[in-house]
């Protein structure tokens, strides 16, 4: 059987299967239908233990890659837009033995500095080779690591930090000159921050309570003997590994907990689901339940041709919910009758017959942009609704573009006034679509959003001025003038694909 073959075999044979027999499962991967995998390695059940294993097992391999920015570019698209284009040298690797020594060294600092095992540490910075060897130093010294986006406002920041009660905090110079440094007073916890660049910074203007070290002093620091020395506390499976902060849908950040054997279980079901790892199916290490109908959006297990409903997750990498779960819904998490774990996903399935689950919609209005980076829809429309033209506003989002756009019902007497004074005439419809309108009220969106720290992602960059308002009559807003996402969606389909598509 040729490879090709063989991977059309795989696509249709039949992938899970309910473990209960009913159509609303729970459905587990055929392959690990007895059992759940819950790790790679026998024993290795803690991140530090993994990252020994991988030491010892490639010691001088090359482990941990960087490439220097040498330049930044204009580069102009067709389309007129003007991207950086960023010049990069040759990579420049670490192997993985001399990564164990910059882990270990940076630990060692961190302890010398006064982190204690079980307390929080975070780390504010872009994705990078620091990152990482942090990382894996708190994990083998089991310091808690709070993880921020570095696409987070610093509003959202400083509530994270203090919600947490971190210490000690790992930054990069750009964020914390630009994003931290205006809000560090209001973070009265911190104490120490490591920044991560090769460079020295002035202090002036920092709180005096704070002290500020270079991420290559602290591992000089933890070079020395005496620190290297001391003895290091190891993590268990059950402990907290991780706080990683994501925007929250009303707009404050929520901490989600993941402690180690999440972690591991999490990377034991994607190492076995990579193709040429010994198999092929995307349900692994969770169960997948298709069993909560979701009546309100149309949703419900008896559907035909196939049951649907809202997911839920089940298995070793489910986490423990949110950290400090005030204004957070921990009922999105919960335990069945033999302790196993569930998350509530808020995702919309389908589940076909050959078991492969098929993602329908959605329902929360969070929303993941292509580049990563999650938008609250609800957020940006509270936030847009102060605009003086704007009567109502539905952003909308898809996951295959990287930006928002948004259908805005004007406010007709002002946007009639801002009309007549461009000399514009006609009727009320012709206004709303003329493109000078349409410019004119992007405008005003981006003063309004940038007065109030929307991010840069989450600013509609395309709209839609229509000129009927919306009303349970119109079956666009519920009795109760809520958003309607679906049908809204429908009802403007032409406009989001003009809009994407910039016909």
């Amino acid at each position: 059987m040729t490879g090709v073959q063989k991977k059309k075999s795989l696509a249709k044979r039949v992938k899970s299967r309910s473990t209960t027999g009913q159509a609303e499962g729970p459905y587990r991967s055929v392959d690990r239908f007895d059992s759940l995998v819950t790790e790679d390695y026998a024993g290795k059940d803690t991140l530090d233990k993994l990252f020994d294993y991988a030491v010892e097992r490639f010691g001088k391999a090359d482990c941990l890659g960087t490439r220097e920015v040498l330049s930044k570019e204009n580069e102009t698209q067709p389309s007129g837009k003007v991207f950086k284009k960023l010049i990069l040298g040759d990579y420049k690797w670490l192997s993985y033995e001399e990564m164990d020594t910059q882990v270990s060294q940076f630990g060692s600092g961190l302890a010398a500095l006064g982190q204690q095992p079980k307390s929080t540490i975070a780390i504010f910075c872009e994705t990078r080779a620091e990152w990482m060897i942090t990382a894996q130093a708190c994990f083998r010294r089991n310091f808690p690591l709070v993880t921020f986006y570095a696409t987070l406002g610093e509003e959202a920041v400083a509530f994270g930090l203090n919600e947490c009660g971190a210490t000690h905090l790992v930054t990069s110079v750009e964020l914390l000159e630009t994003k931290l440094k205006n809000v560090l007073p209001q973070i009265p916890s911190l104490r120490q921050i490591i920044y991560v660049d090769r460079k020295s910074i002035s202090t002036a203007g920092y709180p005096q309570g704070i002290q500020i070290h270079s991420m290559h002093s602290v591992q000089e620091l933890g070079a020395k003997p005496e620190n290297l020395s001391r003895p290091i506390v190891k993590p268990v499976p059950s402990d907290l590994a991780v706080i990683m902060y994501t925007s929250g849908s009303t707009g404050r950040p929520k901490g989600v907990m993941i402690i180690h054997s999440n972690l591991i279980g999490g990377m034991a079901g994607q190492c076995e689901r990579i193709p040429g790892l010994g198999c092929y199916s995307s349900m692994k290490q969770s169960s997948y339940s298709c069993h909560d109908s979701y009546t309100s959006g149309g949703y419900t297990k008896h559907d035909n041709p196939h049951p649907r409903g809202e997911i839920l997750i089940g298995g070793p990498n489910v986490t423990m919910g949110y950290s400090r779960s005030e204004g957070c819904n921990n009922e999105d998490f919960f335990a069945d009758e033999n302790g196993q774990r569930w998350f509530c996903t808020g995702d919309i399935g389908e589940m076909h017959p050959d078991g492969c689950l098929q993602i329908v919609d959605r329902k929360k209005d969070l929303v993941k942009l292509q580049a990563g980076e999650y938008v609250s829809l609800g957020k940006v429309e509270s936030a847009l609704k102060n605009c003086s033209l704007i009567d109502n506003i539905c952003a909308y989002a898809n996951s295959d573009q990287n930006y928002v756009i948004s259908f805005i019902v004007p406010n007709q007497k002002n946007l009639t006034a801002l009309a007549n004074q461009k000399g514009i005439e006609g009727t009320w419809e012709e206004i709303c679509n003329h493109p000078v309108m349409e410019r004119e009220v992007l405008r005003e969106i981006k003063e309004v959003a940038t007065s109030i720290k929307l991010q840069r992602f989450e600013i509609p960059v395309m709209v839609h001025l229509s000129p009927e308002p919306w009303t349970p009559e119109t079956g666009l807003v519920t009795d109760a003038f809520k958003l309607k996402r679906k049908e809204l969606k429908n009802h403007y389909l032409n406009d989001i694909e003009r809009m994407y598509g910039h016909k």
